[in-house]
């Protein structure tokens, strides 16, 4: 039989690719979706493109199962900036950009996920990890604010921070970058260090809020995806973890950890 050998991002070589599940013939999939706050660009058209060419050599050719599951972004400091400057809610910026890439990915052909999420319809998920991860000593609340300590994580022997981009490690302004506008100047004098990342921001005027136990807030960007992933597959570890390649760092390293 053919071997499927894909790309992969922590060896830079093509691996062969073999399953979790392989006696089942299942493949799980997390893709990293847009944030909703414009119109898709070409580098979007090549992401996704490029990932259903993959799904389909997998399921029309080899014949495995793909459970695909892609997530929208639909909280982000990128998404509350357009939205304050049209004097609307950030819903319905998100909502219909949301539509409009949809209808690009159809106009390209390209398959939709098995599963859709969005970060605002799993707060109680993305709470409850980020909980999780200060029971696990890795992450810290600072007024009202909760961020996770790269320094401690890095140091402990059985974790390594920045696997992707490890030359990044440190990298002020794509960490800076990675906060968000709204987000990195007022968070500076809160962390115990200027790497580490913001897991939960408290609630600033003009920004949707949530409850939590640390007061109002928003989810940090590099925990969505984390939360919203192991929500959906709980029972199986996923095979394929993909997304822009522009944001292995600090965001696909920050998921990772």
């Amino acid at each position: 039989m053919p071997q499927l050998r894909v790309t992969n991002s922590f060896t830079n070589k093509k691996d062969l690719f073999v399953p979790v599940h392989k006696e089942q013939n299942l493949v799980t999939w997390y893709m990293c979706g847009p944030t909703v706050y414009d119109h898709s660009h070409m580098g979007h058209a090549k992401t996704y493109v490029q990932s259903d060419v993959l799904r389909r050599i997998m399921t029309d050719y080899f014949g495995y199962h793909v459970k695909l599951c892609m997530n929208i972004t639909d909280i982000d400091d990128k998404i509350i900036i357009r939205a304050n400057e049209r004097g609307i809610k950030f819903e319905e910026i998100s909502r219909n950009m949301e539509t409009e890439f949809l209808k690009d990915c159809e106009a390209l052909n390209i398959r939709l996920p098995t599963v859709i999420t969005r970060v605002s319809e799993y707060i109680p998920e993305i709470v409850e990890f980020i909980e999780g991860i200060i029971k696990n000593g890795y992450a810290y609340e600072s007024n009202g604010s909760v961020y996770f300590n790269v320094i401690k994580y890095s140091k402990a022997d059985d974790h390594t921070y920045a696997k992707l981009e490890p030359t990044s490690f440190g990298n002020l302004e794509l960490l800076k970058e990675g906060e968000g506008s709204l987000t990195a100047e007022a968070a500076v004098s809160e962390k115990e260090n200027q790497q580490d990342f913001a897991l939960w921001k408290k609630a600033k005027d003009g920004e949707p809020s949530w409850k939590s136990p640390w007061g109002m807030g928003r989810p940090g960007w590099h925990i969505e995806c984390s939360a919203m992933a192991g929500a959906i597959f709980k029972e199986h570890p996923i095979d394929i973890h993909s997304g822009g390649v522009d944001l292995k760092f600090p965001h696909h390293d920050n998921e990772i950890a």
